[in-house]
This record gives structure tokens, C-alpha cells and sequence, in this order.
């Protein structure tokens, strides 16, 4: 029987990163995002759905209008737009290139001047080559797919001054239990999900920190007004390359996805959580 007292959860949590990449035949979860048509339907979407999920994250900070702050994993720039506005500066680190493109797009649009991107993953990221001061406020949300997050979490309390938010799946992500479900069929193999937060706290543990944490659950609604348009959707997440694997997924979909009005619909409600604690001294 194994000494549960004496478990790396470090290890654990690389090991599932290392299964889950490998199951996926692919890089890490950034790399679905290096085509900007994606990146883009992508903000288009977290527009129709996260907006209120944005709206009560930012209002739970502790921002001010002095406040520098660290996106890491910031996407199109969901958290990091609307937090500039309330911020003094907001260094957005976000390595897929589709997604920069489309964050920098948006920054124009929407004339924010206090924010600079940096195309690298957080684990490339250079403390004293690429991060000129430290942050009031770091924050990674759904952004945790670091192969080594220990070190990862000791990079984040290196550059921060003040708080750090994690924000993390506790369940299911969306497109889960779609994956358990077919990825046999689909690969000929098992399929292996990300790490969660319970191994995430595990890990913070034992590194002395002892944070806040915070259930919470997050309803959406994904419309599609075509098969095609919901096959490409999952793909990124099925690992969909061929002619062939499309049409076995656009008929799985078929059979379990709403229809409302001519559309596909997807319904999903999933547990997510919130950590969060004070660089420690």
C-alpha cells in the first residue's frame, strides 16, 4: 500500500500532464489555440457566455488604479481588457499566436494603452529578461496546464507583491465527458483527463501555502447553427484530424447534442474553483 503521506503531488500532477498530452498526440492545450479563425470564434463566444463570469472575477480583486497586474494564460483578453481600465498596467503572457493576434486586435479596438503582451508559455518566461517589476496581482485563470506547476507557482510568487488567483476546474470541463465517452472509439486508446484542483491544493500544501478556496459553479450555453460548426468546436478537443474522424463525430454529436430553432445546442454545467492567497514574506 502506498505511504500517502509521502506522495509527491508535483510528480502526480506531471505525470497526468505527460498522459493527458500523450493521449492527445498533440503539444500542450495552447497549441489548439495557434490558428487565429479559432482564437477568434473562441472570444466570440467567451463574449456570449463569460461575460458575467468576467464581470464577478474583476470585481473580487483587489484592484486599484495603481495596481499592476499579471495575466498569465490571458487568451483574447477576456480579464485583461476590462481590467486595464481599472489598472495601471496589465502584462498579458499568452504563448499561442492565434490568440495574441486576436488579443492585440482587441487592445486596438478597444484603445488600451496600458497593456503589453508577451508571446512566451509561463514557463519561458524570463523573470528578469522579459519582467521589468513585480505585480500587485497575479492571476492564471484556466490557464494551469504548466507540466511542472510547483515550479510554476514559485515563478508566480518571485515577480508578486501581493496576491495571487487561481482559478481552476474542480469537475468536468465541457467537452469531458464527450471525450471519456468516445476517445476509444476515436483513438483506440484510453483517454486521460487534466489535473484538478484537488491536486493542485495538494501541491500548494506542500509547498507551506495554505490559500482561500472557493466552489463555485458556472453554467453555459454553446449554440451552433450547424453539425459542421460543432464538430469543429469539439475537434480541438477530440483530437479530430481526419475526413473520417469528423464524420464519427459529427454523428455522436448528432445524437447528443439539443436541437433549439435549427441549432445545436450544448448545456453544461461545471464546478470550478477559485484559489487564492498572499505572497508570502
Amino acid at each position: 500500500m502506498q505511504d500517502i503521506y509521502n506522495i509527491d503531488w508535483n510528480d502526480a500532477w506531471k505525470e497526468q500532464i505527460r498522459r493527458h498530452n500523450e493521449c492527445r498526440g498533440a503539444g500542450d492545450c495552447a497549441s489548439i489555440w495557434e490558428d487565429k479563425k479559432n482564437a477568434r470564434k473562441f472570444w466570440e463566444m467567451s463574449r456570449r457566455n463569460d461575460h458575467e463570469r468576467a464581470r464577478k472575477v474583476i470585481s473580487s480583486l483587489p484592484v486599484t488604479t495603481s495596481s499592476r497586474i499579471l495575466d498569465i494564460g490571458a487568451g483574447p483578453g477576456g480579464l485583461a481588457i476590462p481590467l486595464c481600465r481599472k489598472a495601471a498596467h496589465v502584462t498579458a503572457v499568452e504563448p499561442s499566436q492565434g490568440m495574441l493576434e486576436v488579443l492585440r486586435e482587441n487592445i486596438t479596438e478597444h484603445g488600451c494603452d496600458n497593456i503589453t503582451c508577451l508571446e512566451k508559455r509561463w514557463e519561458d518566461v524570463g523573470i528578469h529578461a522579459d519582467l521589468s517589476e513585480t505585480y500587485d496581482i497575479v492571476i492564471a485563470s484556466f490557464s494551469l496546464g504548466m507540466p511542472d506547476i510547483r515550479e510554476a507557482i514559485e515563478k508566480m510568487e518571485a515577480v508578486c507583491d501581493g496576491h495571487i488567483f487561481l482559478y481552476w476546474f474542480a469537475g468536468d470541463r465541457p467537452w469531458d465527458p464527450f471525450a471519456r465517452e468516445i476517445w476509444p472509439q476515436l483513438h483506440g486508446k484510453e483517454y486521460h483527463e487534466m489535473p484538478k484542483c484537488d491536486m493542485l491544493y495538494n501541491i500548494l500544501y506542500q509547498m507551506g501555502i495554505y490559500p482561500n478556496m472557493e466552489t463555485f459553479s458556472l453554467e453555459e450555453k454553446e449554440r451552433f447553427s450547424t453539425i459542421d460548426e460543432a464538430v469543429e468546436h469539439f475537434g480541438r478537443h477530440l483530437g479530430v484530424k481526419s475526413p473520417e474522424e469528423k464524420a464519427f463525430v459529427a454523428k455522436y454529436l448528432e445524437s447528443r447534442l439539443e436541437r433549439e430553432s435549427g441549432s445545436f445546442i450544448h448545456r453544461t454545467r461545471s464546478t470550478r474553483v477559485k484559489i487564492w492567497w498572499e505572497k508570502r514574506n
